[in-house]
């Protein structure tokens, strides 16, 4: 959703009332009506404006929800089975689902993990697993920063996510598939596309992003 652009309607409806009320102000303190028909024209005009804002942003709304709708029949389809061979562990210190990725992952016929960066040691990586981590704007937290290291060097396949709110600084990124707005269909899409087919980059709609899918 386009939020300037609802701020901008809000803005102009704030505007209408704030005449509306003038108009009431100055009928009832003055016998000159002649400010009051310059504010009844600008009413006007603000309506004629608003309502084309209104129709206009009806518009938008519908081509968003049919967008939304195409991203979510396309992730229902690519993610049928298309990880049957592959385990994902995420690695992170909270225990909520990151964008209620495990259904959709488990879904797709992948065995799901979860553990927290301290506790890495306990899984012997190999070329099935891929190591994703769900990351935040900011720096990395120590934990996790060492985490990385220790996969990068031992050459696993690692995974970056983030949402909407942007991701952390990508040059301390080792090489890995990086997928943004992991909160939207758009980004699980890409995600599931770019764990199928073991690719790596950065895909998704923000910043530097290569392209939306792999």
């Amino acid at each position: 959703m386009n939020f300037g652009f609802r701020y901008h309607v809000a803005s102009l409806m704030a505007v209408f009332f704030s005449l509306i009320l003038g108009i009431l102000i100055g009928g009832a303190l003055s016998v000159d009506h002649s400010i009051v028909d310059e504010q009844a024209s600008l009413i006007a005009e603000l309506e004629e404006r608003f309502q084309e804002l209104h129709a206009s942003f009806a518009l938008v709304q519908g081509e968003l929800d049919r967008s939304n709708l195409a991203w979510s029949q396309l992730l229902d389809v690519i993610s049928q089975d298309s990880l049957g061979q592959h385990t994902i562990v995420f690695v992170h210190d909270h225990e909520e689902d990151p964008a209620s990725l495990h259904t959709l992952l488990l879904a797709a016929g992948a065995d799901v993990k979860s553990i927290r960066p301290e506790h890495l040691d306990e899984i012997t990586p190999n070329s099935d697993h891929v190591f994703v981590f769900p990351l935040a704007q900011g720096e990395l937290p120590p934990a996790v920063a060492e985490a990385i290291d220790t996969l990068a060097l031992a050459g696993a396949n690692l995974s970056f996510i983030w949402g909407k709110q942007g991701g952390p600084d990508r040059s301390v990124l080792p090489p890995s598939l990086q997928v943004d707005n992991i909160d939207t269909a758009g980004g699980k899409a890409a995600f599931i596309l770019g764990l199928a087919t073991g690719s790596q980059g950065y895909f998704g709609s923000q910043g530097e992003a290569q392209r939306l899918l792999p």
